[in-house]
């Protein structure tokens, strides 16, 4: 009898080993695990960071267009009408600005006018201080 016993004291012991090894292993696992997650976290945090920059950064670049279409435009407009030659009824001068250009599009009668609209423009984002660009899409149409 003692046999049995001490085979199921030694089977017991042996058990008990292994659950104590594989709660080790469980715990190495978990930490390994938790670390994972943490260095994920840190991760995930920096790109949530990153991209929050990037929305604030396109935010401000579209509020800095609206508020250039908001000044530019009607300045340009208002030059360009000033020019005897240009606020001709038969021409049509429709300003707009946008992603760094004031584009002019529309019609005048001659050549001439086409470029000095385009002139006038530049001077006009020249004097308030615009990095802009004028894109002339002015076309000649004689009437």
């Amino acid at each position: 009898m003692k046999t049995k016993s001490a085979l199921g004291v030694k089977k017991s012991a042996l058990l008990l080993g292994l659950c104590i090894v594989g709660a080790g292993f469980g715990l190495f696992g978990c930490k390994n695990t938790a670390d994972g997650a943490a260095s994920d976290a840190k991760k995930d945090t920096a790109a949530v960071g990153s991209a929050v920059e990037k929305a604030a950064d396109t935010t401000k670049m579209a509020a800095g267009n609206a508020g250039d279409a908001m000044n530019l435009t009607p300045k340009v407009k208002t030059a360009i009408l000033a020019d005897a030659t240009l606020n001709n009824p038969k021409n049509l001068i429709d300003v707009d600005t946008k992603d760094g250009a004031v584009v002019l599009k529309g019609h005048v009668l001659t050549n001439d006018m086409k470029k000095s609209a385009g002139a006038i423009a530049t001077k006009t984002l020249s004097e308030a201080g615009s990095k802009d660009k004028v894109k002339n899409m002015l076309t000649v149409e004689a009437h």
